[in-house]
């Protein structure tokens, strides 16, 4: 079964109780589309944290064709 793969990045966290809600919010609105959470790596900048890159997965959905 092929999985397909989603990376989100987003940035300009102001602060980590800022950057949880972010990524919290992403988890629930694709959560109940069938994704999964895979991997969550933050972004830095001159070593500060200011965002990060949230890897999701979910099962491909096959494509059937309808036979005459």
């Amino acid at each position: 079964m092929a999985t397909e793969y989603r990376v989100i990045s987003d940035w300009r966290c102001l602060s980590a109780a800022h950057k949880a809600r972010k990524i919290e919010r992403h988890l629930n609105n694709l959560s109940a589309e069938g994704w999964e959470f895979v991997a969550l790596d933050s972004m830095t900048w001159w070593g500060f944290d200011v965002g990060y890159y949230l890897v999701l997965k979910r099962p491909a959905s096959k494509t059937t064709s309808s036979q005459p």
